[in-house]
This record gives structure tokens, sequence and C-alpha cells, in this order.
């Protein structure tokens, strides 16, 4: 419970439900001001009108026709209330109040409210009883000349119970409305700090066992769609590719260990054989083992460069390019080692949007393909460069040759590090170069896939074809 109350989301509720409250007070007390405040001000008027009437029959007919106006007046059942008093004498002479209120006294002649008693009558008119009640009046003195010593004081006031009931219901109703809605934000603010606290200490749950070891540990997904489930979903995109480079870390220790114990045995054998040979027998010794050391060089640099890619730190600028564009270079640049090689290299292009991408990744894997192409197309005599438009908006890079080609059953595997056919094991090499364009391809969140390049049976061929997306202004 004590964890709920000192949660962000149970403390930003709390805050918009006071916030929300003080609005609702706000907007009571315009209310109030402009629906009572009004009442009281119409009342002040009617009094006052009244006083001005009663004044100017004073002035005009006399004392005794004000004291018959004044009793007329009392005699109407209605919210008015009036007194007519004789001074210095005090007697009450016309009205429908007995005595003067005492709130009159200090009051002088401005307004004041006080209470009184009237019966309360039933039906025939009978009285049943004695009724409490609120008024607001104002008195004035009357004088028949400026310097008379006589005067009458004349009180007119009206009966506001009715009104002053209503305030005191629409203030209890406006503190109970206050009260509720800060309750019911409280428990609001605790329903919904408990469902996302269950939903955190899930994240925190699987954030540990991550920390203790198990990579495999995904956060649980809701369902929900909301601004959280897209949060897991990343969250969960990313502790896959965190697996994957701990795996392809792994997988690489693994395969360093594996595969370059050879070479190095073979150098450290072959250093130990030259101390015991001729100058001419250890020259050769060096030279071999300069090849090897070159080899593993070569080796180290594309293992860093396929994790470099694949962490994003080698991916680069990425920029709109020119796919045709870099195919004919590559293609100029490979021509006259294809020559030499005994292939004729062809290119065939037609026209295609531009993706996204890094000019000197794409470079380098079609380098490595046509180094694959020219190294293991055994017997083939032909190497073609495709670029064209595919479906659902993709661009397709594809390499082919008429060489022996790669078994359906090895397809997968070949694109893995370290890993080379049994045909291919006199052919020198790391068994990375398939793994570096891989690498590559998924950097640009591309496809790559292996395919025969033709239909005849005994030379089928490899068709490396890499699948990108065209490039979208956004």
């Amino acid at each position: 419970m004590f964890r709920i109350l000192r949660t962000t989301t149970f403390s930003f509720t709390i805050i918009y439900v006071f916030v929300f409250a003080f609005a609702v007070a706000l907007l009571g007390l315009l209310f109030y001001q402009d629906t009572f405040g009004a009442m009281s001000k119409q009342t002040d008027q009617i009094v006052d009108q009244e006083l001005v009437v009663l004044s100017e029959v004073f002035s005009s007919e006399g004392a005794g026709v004000l004291r018959r106006v004044v009793r007329e007046r009392a005699a109407w059942r209605d919210d008015g209330l009036y007194m007519l008093i004789g001074s210095p004498s005090g007697a009450v002479l016309s009205g429908n109040l007995s005595a003067l209120p005492p709130e009159a006294l200090s009051a002088s002649e401005g307004f004041f409210n006080f209470t009184f008693e009237r019966p309360r009558l039933d039906a025939a008119g009978r009285e049943i009883g004695i009724d409490t009640r609120e008024a607001r009046g104002k008195i004035r003195r009357f004088k028949p000349t400026p310097d008379a010593e006589t005067s009458f004081l004349v009180f007119v006031a009206r009966d506001i119970s009715a009104r002053e009931a209503l305030r005191k219901r629409s203030q209890a109703l406006m503190t109970r409305i206050g009260a509720a809605t800060i309750g019911l934000g409280i428990i609001v603010g605790l329903v919904f700090s408990r469902a996302l606290l269950r939903r955190v200490d899930s994240v925190n749950r699987t954030a540990k066992a991550i920390r203790d070891g198990d990579l495999s540990k995904r956060i649980a997904l809701t369902g929900a769609g909301d601004e959280l489930e897209n949060l897991a979903i990343n969250l969960n995109a990313m502790l896959d590719q965190i697996e994957r480079l701990m795996n392809g870390m792994r997988e690489v220790s693994d395969n360093i260990a594996h595969d370059l114990r050879s070479p190095l045995n073979r150098i450290r054998g072959r250093l130990n054989d030259a101390l015991k040979s001729t100058p001419s027998e250890k020259e050769a010794a060096l030279r071999s083992t300069l090849d090897d050391a070159e080899n593993m060089i070569m080796t180290f640099n594309a293992l860093l460069s396929i994790a470099r890619i694949e962490s994003g730190e080698g991916a680069g600028h990425m920029e709109a390019i020119d796919l045709v564009s870099i195919a004919e270079e590559m293609a100029e640049l490979y021509e006259p080692a294809a020559q030499d090689a005994g292939f004729t290299l062809q290119i065939k292009t037609a026209p295609t949007p531009p993706i996204r991408g890094s000019r000197s990744l794409i470079s380098q894997a079609i380098s490595n393909l046509l180094d694959n192409a020219l190294k293991y197309a055994i017997g083939g005599t032909t190497i073609r460069i495709d670029v064209r438009k595919g479906a659902e908006n993709r661009v397709l890079l594809s390499v082919l040759d008429d060489g022996p080609g790669v078994p359906e059953t090895d397809r997968d595997s070949v694109v893995k590090r370290f890993v080379r056919l049994e045909q291919s094991r006199t052919t020198p090499g790391s068994g990375l170069g398939l793994s570096l364009v891989s690498a590559i391809a998924r950097a640009h969140r591309a496809s790559i896939a292996l395919g025969d390049s033709s239909s005849n049976a005994e030379r089928r061929g490899l068709k490396v074809t890499i699948a990108f997306p065209a490039f979208e202004k956004v």
C-alpha cells in the first residue's frame, strides 16, 4: 500500500485531482456570485425603491397618507416587511412587525440582516406555529422639514428565508461535490497506480532475471496498445539485439578458438623447425609464416567489421544512394580481375528508386560477392551483376555465376561465420565473406537469399540476392 502512495502515477493523480477540485471550486464560486449575488442586489434594489416611493408619499401627501400606505403594504401576504415608528415617542404607528430588530440600532442607514418570528398559518388561515425567518432591510428617518424636531422612522425589509435556505443547500452540495471529487480522484489514483505498479514490477523482474544472466527473458505484453506496451515492445527488441550480439560474441570466441588454433599451431611448428633448418629453409618458413599472419589479420579485420556493423557503429552515415551507380563502379573495378581469372563480368540494370544506405558498406558487400564468385565458381565462365526493382517497393541487387553452386541444404549455413563447404576447403579464405554480406544486409534492413542462377541440373550456379527497401522521404 505504501509503495502505491510513493508512485509517480499516484502523485500526479493527486496533483491533477486537486487542480481539478480547485477549478471546480472556482467555477462554483463564480456561479455562486452570479446567482446569489445577483439575487442579493435585487433585494437591495427593491428595498431602496420602496423607500423612495414612501419618501415621495410622505413629501407630497403627509404622515397620514404614509401611515395608510404602510398599513396597506404590510397587509399584503408577501415577502415585504414594514414598520412606521413615531419619533421621539417610539410608538409603532403601522406595519407588520411588532418591534424594531436590535440590528437596526447599530446599522445606521445601511442594509443589515436580522431574524424575526412570523406565525405559521394553515390553509384556513389559522395559526399553527411560529417560524423564525431571516430578512434584510434598511431604516430611514423622514422629517416634515429639515429643522423639524419630530420625525418618522420608516423601516422596510424583505424576507430572504427561502433564498438563504437555497444558498445553504447549494453550499452544502458544493462541499459534498468537492469532497466526492477528491475522494474519487484518490481512489482512481490508487487503482491506476496499482495497475501501473504491476506492470513496472513485471519489467523489474525481467530486468533482474536478465541481470542475473538469463538473456532469454522478455517483458510480458498485455495487448493494451498503450505507451507502456510500445515501450515493452521496444525494450524486447533491444533485448533481442543484445542477445544476438552476445551470442555472436560467444560464437566468435568459439570460432576463433577453433579455427585459429590450427594456423597458430602451424606457425609455432614451422618456427621451431626453422630454428634447426638451413638459411634457405628459414626464409621459406618466414614467408609461409607471414602468409599465415596476413590471413589471420584479414580474419580478425573481417570479424571486427561484422561486429561493428551488427552493433550499429560501423553502419556510418545513411543517405539516399543510387544502387545502379554503385554496381556499375564495382563492375568496372572488378572487370580486369575477372578477365585474369577467365570470367566474363556482365552487368544488367534497370531504373530503380534510391535506397537509404551506406555507400561504402554496399560497395564492400558487392566486393565480397564478386570475390566469392571468382574463388568458388570453379569451371564457370560468366559472372553477372543485376540491379532491378522488385515487388513491395524493394530494390534487388543480385550477383550470379555459372559455377557449381551451393546445395539447397547448405544455403542457410554458408552465411554463418567460418562456415566453408567441403569442396571449398582447398581454396584460401576464412569463411567470413557471406557472413559480412549478411551483416551489411541486416544493417540496411534488407534480406539476403541464396538460390540457383540457372535451371541446368549439372551446373546450377549460385545467385545471391539482397532486397533493399526503397528510400521513402518523410
